[in-house]
């Protein structure tokens, strides 16, 4: 092992291949250049982007999560949803919060016909801990969030122990 391999700012260089261009082919080459750059720039992104396919992935929402002594709530970003659009369900210590959107608008006017149609749909899974009493859930929705509250059993607070910290 050499002293340079123990060295960690050397760590995870790559050897990265000399590209050659082909004689005559410039244009494509080019092309290339630009499809990579667009496809490196959206790379890392969580946005429900159609893909080259046209077709809207599943994106996960926007969810904080809270918890006292008595219960735990999770409130999750769902704009532009009706409660209609959304499914809540609880199901062997998890909750599952999925959505789905469908928008389409036709006009026709005497000089132009206009047609539009989105969709998106939205899921996230959150284990749950088996303090929850799964009988007493309810969700709420309102202006775009949801709300769901799960109240804990009354033998777990008994078994919650706090411990002091102590300066060493």
């Amino acid at each position: 092992m050499k002293i340079r391999d123990l060295i960690p700012w050397n760590w995870g260089k790559r050897q990265v291949p000399v590209r050659r261009e082909q004689q005559g082919e410039p244009l494509r080459s080019l092309q290339s250049d630009i499809n990579r750059a667009f496809d490196n720039f959206w790379r890392g992104f969580d946005l429900p982007w159609p893909s080259t396919s046209s077709a809207w992935s599943v994106s996960m929402p926007s969810v904080d999560l809270s918890e006292t002594d008595k219960e735990i709530e999770v409130t999750a970003e769902l704009p532009g949803m009706d409660e209609k659009d959304i499914d809540v369900s609880l199901a062997e210590g998890v909750l599952t919060i999925r959505g789905e959107k469908k928008s389409e608008i036709e006009k026709k006017e005497k000089d132009y016909y206009l047609q539009e149609r989105t969709f998106g749909s939205v899921e996230r899974v959150i284990p749950l801990p088996d303090t929850v009493d799964l009988d007493s859930a309810n969700a709420t929705f309102k202006n775009g969030v949801l709300t769901v509250k799960l109240a804990k059993k009354p033998e777990a607070a008994a078994t919650t122990k706090r411990i002091t910290v102590r300066r060493a």
